[in-house]
């Protein structure tokens, strides 16, 4: 069974926060105040058929136990996260779609970033180290989605896959520094890069065939490409990956990469342990989709005869 406390201890705090971003939001100028409303309910972690980040806005109540931090200033810093997702989705779309409305996006997007922004500084003044962690994940994030298409970060630099969500790590260090823990930094950045890199293998393995489509880049797609010793020029077709998928059991392999991962987690259980228990929930997610091809292979090799054996006897 999925432990989701990590998420139903938070629910209340949540709805707070997103009621505070809406808040926000209802004082932009006229022509942008819906829009952006509107964009904000498409992430509504509390309502049916919405995207879940997840992880954006929970990193600052899963650290509000082990660093003491008000749940009156977790909520804010979640409010900013929730900014900063919006922020850089509507770039990320703009950088991915041609037919993005450029018009409107462009500056919605600097609108939420202002409010982004302004959060933070009402905790951090211009001298403050965290405008320098700042800078380090918006470079982060800018390498990862210029190069993301021209490089096999998977392969060569797992962690450039986290990075592509890196502005998430903010809430960490803003924690961190304004509860004096500044030697938890490194840690905490390296474990939510872990979560991040595995949080991508589990989309890109849902979406790879809107991946392989879009020609965008995938974590799947490019380990069976590996496997698969296919020139750099051609990605593998949707019959290869098929194939690898039900027949070479590719899965049981990126389940493995994603345990791996769990292991390294271990050393910051005792300070995030709803951090470790969401990405135990990630890891669930692969290994259950793993298992279940593998059974289905199973049965089909067998040609299904224990199943008509069995429904025979219950039958008899």
């Amino acid at each position: 069974m999925l432990n989701l406390q990590w998420l139903s201890n938070y629910e209340d705090d949540l709805q707070q926060a997103f009621a505070e971003a809406d808040k926000c939001l209802s004082a932009f100028p006229p022509s942008f105040r819906q829009p952006a409303q509107d964009f904000l309910d498409h992430f509504h972690v509390m309502k049916e058929n919405r995207a879940k980040n997840y992880i954006c806005y929970l990193l600052p109540f899963w650290l509000q136990e082990s660093s003491g931090l008000s749940a009156y200033h977790c909520r804010r810093i979640a409010a900013a996260n929730i900014f900063g997702m919006m922020h850089y989705h509507l770039i990320d779309d703009l950088m991915d779609n041609p037919e993005a409305k450029v018009k409107l996006q462009l500056p919605l997007a600097d609108l939420i970033h202002f409010e982004f922004l302004n959060i933070y500084r009402e905790y951090f003044p211009a001298s403050s180290p965290f405008w320098l962690y700042f800078k380090k994940y918006v470079a982060e994030w800018a390498n990862a989605v210029t190069h993301e298409n021209s490089s096999d970060f998977f392969l060569e630099s797992p962690v450039r896959v986290a990075h592509k969500a890196s502005p998430v790590k903010l809430s960490v260090t803003s924690i961190c520094l304004l509860t004096n823990q500044d030697q938890m930094i490194t840690l905490l950045e390296d474990s939510v890069d872990t979560v991040l890199i595995t949080l991508q293998m589990l989309d890109d393995w849902m979406d790879w065939e809107k991946d392989l489509k879009e020609g965008s880049y995938n974590c799947l797609v490019s380990l069976i490409h590996a496997k698969q010793q296919l020139p750099d020029h051609r990605r593998p077709t949707p019959d290869e990956i098929r194939q690898a998928i039900f027949t070479q059991g590719i899965l049981l392999e990126y389940a493995e990469i994603a345990k791996a991962h769990h292991d390294l987690l271990a050393n910051v259980r005792p300070y995030a342990p709803h951090l470790y228990d969401f990405h135990e929930y990630l890891l669930q997610n692969v290994q259950q989709a793993a298992d279940q091809i593998e059974q289905q292979k199973n049965f089909l090799e067998k040609g299904g005869l224990e199943h008509w054996l069995a429904q025979a006897l219950s039958n008899s």
